[in-house]
């Protein structure tokens, strides 16, 4: 017999990791991504997997997620990709469990800004490696963070820690 806890905190995993992958490599997030962690939410609840409150709960936190999320878009602080995954993971948990999803993934946030900037300030020191010292430029990175990886991280370990 199929054991339908692990298989759905697989699946949730290997989604989220799907959507990490493609934040740091196109700084995008597909919505097909969202769209299955949602779809994989109602047929785990369906097939019996033990969610940690009523569905209302969940939905609550899902749709206050994705507000909030929708409103740091619209000021330019969120991408829509990142809004919509973290609503998305959102589901998986009870509004209990909001501020644990919220502290892991802000957490996870913190230390890939922190990465960033001392890339940033070791590169100026530094140098670009196997660069010419006085060559043409090269072509900088993106500006943006890879917030779906802090997303994935966050929604992982709540995972794990409340299932």
């Amino acid at each position: 017999m199929i054991d339908i806890i692990a298989l759905c905190q697989l699946l949730f995993v290997l989604l989220l990791l799907v959507a990490a992958a493609s934040d740091l490599r196109y700084r995008r997030i597909p919505n097909l991504i969202p769209a299955l962690i949602v779809l994989l939410f109602i047929v785990g609840w369906l097939l019996g997997f033990p969610f940690t409150g009523p569905w209302w709960a969940h939905g609550f936190h899902f749709v206050a997620a994705l507000l909030v999320g929708m409103l740091l878009f619209r000021f330019g602080w969120f991408g829509g990709g990142d809004a919509k995954l973290y609503a998305a993971c959102a589901l998986w948990f009870s509004f209990s469990d909001a501020l644990l999803l919220m502290f892991v993934t802000t957490a996870s946030g913190a230390v890939i800004v922190l990465v960033r900037a001392l890339a940033i300030v070791a590169r100026s020191i530094f140098g670009s490696p196997g660069a010419p010292p006085d060559g043409p430029r090269q072509k900088r990175a993106p500006r943006t963070i890879p917030y779906g990886i802090a997303i994935a991280a966050g929604g992982i370990a709540s995972l794990y820690s409340v299932y």
